[in-house]
């Protein structure tokens, strides 16, 4: 179609100048080919980073791309494409002015009256188009109700009322007044049945013939309708024609204009072709953004799963490691002497025991200063020519003298007063708990104390025999009695949390853990020092 046959028939250029200037990616096929790409990369699965990355080597990292920098990019462009577009759109004005489709010029006031009556004549269509409707809705009825009377005719003898009702009249003289047999009789009373339910047949058909009366009626005037709205049509057709060739005549008058705006159209398709390829531009960079913040994105991958693969080496590691240590200190255990603690502590409270309440303490300190005497005269080395031979350290008592050597009978001994004074007998809480880590009674007095150093030793021998783990250890003892007394204590907490109101009572074993397995418990007159 020409630019003059597009002005004749009012084909806006306007709008094809618009579709020429949107964005490829605003086109139907741009559109539907950027849905399938959706489509596709919703689809397509994530790849391995191991076919991306050697994770056994280092990963270089890659800096994220800047979004401000991309939008700055995308803005600048966006700047260029409506420069472009004013541009554009100031040559389409030109365009219009000289092709007359301005409304203050001639052409323009004689094409929008001629766009006047095609929007005449198109309203009339519509209407037309309106009444052809619903006299297609009347013909359907009518057709309905000829069809419906047809099939109540096929099975009827008589479609008439007064028929009817004169055949049931002369069926009912002939039973009264002619003999006849018992069959000919039945099916005489069968044939006056049928007609009598027919008459209510022929009722309903009388009643349909006036529906479709009315419908006839109801055709006869929309078709009247029909026939005005034609020759308005033809009509407002005729005034069309008339328009058209006076605005053809205006047309051809300004033909000498053509090459003026042959020049003008050309600018406009050069600036339209800038504008795609800044969109272009605009696309391309919009990939290598997309493109980059992938590689970013696969990068991080990467260096996560790497570290991953790291953690999860360095964890086995030190699993390994922690197996095999484990492993050593079962061996040294198993190396060692069965219940060794358990023999150390026989020793110690034996030694305990002895040196504390079986020998006596003088004569213990005086034999140890007597070999520490001995051991130091071992280590001194006699002294030849000594000057100081002969001679004593003295002391004044009084405060502030200095010490002196010099020659003198020496400060007399006194006598030291002797002191026999009762040996008091008591153990400690601590040592009542370590009884009972061996499953022994401490002694309750000192006269119980040479029988219970043996049998601690008895115990020890006892200890030597017995196989690893067929007897609880001192550690198992100590966790089990740990284990006892946080049952006590939360118990205790409950029975406070429910209200619980009672006296304590020294007397009562329930408030207290037990010290040790081997100590019996005997109420409140027990009493460990005596």
């Amino acid at each position: 179609m020409t630019i003059d046959e597009s002005i004749i028939t009012g084909a806006p250029a306007a709008e094809a100048v618009a579709d020429d200037v949107s964005p490829p990616e605003n086109d139907a096929n741009g559109a539907a080919a950027n849905g399938k790409n959706k489509e596709n990369q919703g689809e397509k699965e994530q790849v391995p980073i191991e076919e991306l990355y050697d994770l056994s080597k280092p990963i270089k990292r890659i800096e994220r791309p800047s979004k401000d920098e991309q939008n700055a990019a995308i803005a600048s462009l966006d700047k260029e494409i409506d420069a472009l577009r004013e541009d554009r759109k100031a040559i389409q004005t030109k365009i219009d002015e000289a092709m007359g489709k301005q409304k203050n010029t001639p052409i323009g006031r004689e094409r929008d009256a001629l766009n006047k009556l095609k929007n005449r004549k198109g309203l009339m269509i519509e209407q037309k188009r309106q009444i052809r409707a619903r006299l297609e809705i009347v013909k359907l009825k009518a057709d309905q109700i000829i069809g419906q009377q047809k099939n109540a005719r096929s099975g009827m003898k008589f479609t008439n009322l007064a028929d009817i009702e004169k055949e049931i009249a002369r069926l009912q003289r002939r039973q009264e007044t002619c003999s006849m047999s018992l069959s000919e009789e039945k099916q005489l009373i069968k044939e006056i049945e049928a007609l009598q339910a027919s008459r209510r047949t022929a009722e309903e058909l009388k009643s349909k013939q006036g529906d479709l009366d009315t419908i006839k009626d109801d055709r006869k005037v929309i078709q009247a309708d029909l026939n005005a709205k034609d020759k308005e049509i033809d009509s407002i057709q005729k005034e069309i024609d008339a328009q058209s060739k006076v605005l053809k005549e205006l047309v051809d008058k300004q033909s000498s204009q053509r090459g003026t705006v042959d020049d003008l159209v050309k600018q406009r398709d050069a600036i339209k072709g800038k504008i795609d390829d800044k969109f272009k531009e605009k696309n391309t960079l919009r990939t290598e953004f997309r493109e980059k913040t992938n590689d970013w994105y696969h990068n991080q991958r990467a260096i996560k799963a790497q570290r991953q693969m790291q953690y999860e080496e360095e964890k086995k590691r030190r699993e390994e490691e922690k197996a095999a240590w484990l492993k050593k200190k079962e061996e040294e255990e198993l190396a060692k002497t069965p219940y060794e603690e358990e023999m150390a502590l026989c020793d110690y409270l034996a030694d305990y025991l002895t040196k504390t309440y079986l020998t006596d303490s003088q004569e213990e300190e005086a034999k140890k200063a007597k070999e520490a005497e001995e051991k130091a005269k071992a280590d001194i080395v006699a002294v030849k020519d000594d000057p100081f031979a002969g001679f004593k350290a003295v002391s004044k008592k009084a405060d502030g003298d200095d010490n002196y050597f010099g020659k003198g009978k020496g400060k007399k001994k006194g006598k030291a007063k002797k002191t026999n004074k009762a040996a008091t007998f008591s153990l400690s809480l601590d040592l009542f708990d370590q009884f009972g880590l061996i499953s022994l009674n401490p002694p309750t007095s000192i006269d119980g104390v040479a029988a219970s150093v043996e049998e601690l030793k008895a115990k020890k021998q006892w200890y030597t025999e017995q196989p690893r783990g067929s007897v609880p250890t001192a550690r198992d003892i100590r966790k089990a009695n740990a284990e006892a007394a946080s049952k006590a204590q939360s118990k205790g907490a409950k029975a406070g949390s429910k209200g619980k109101k009672g006296n304590f009572s020294i007397s009562s074993n329930e408030d207290f853990a037990p010290l040790g397995s081997g100590v019996a418990s005997s109420g409140s007159n027990a009493n460990w020092i005596s």
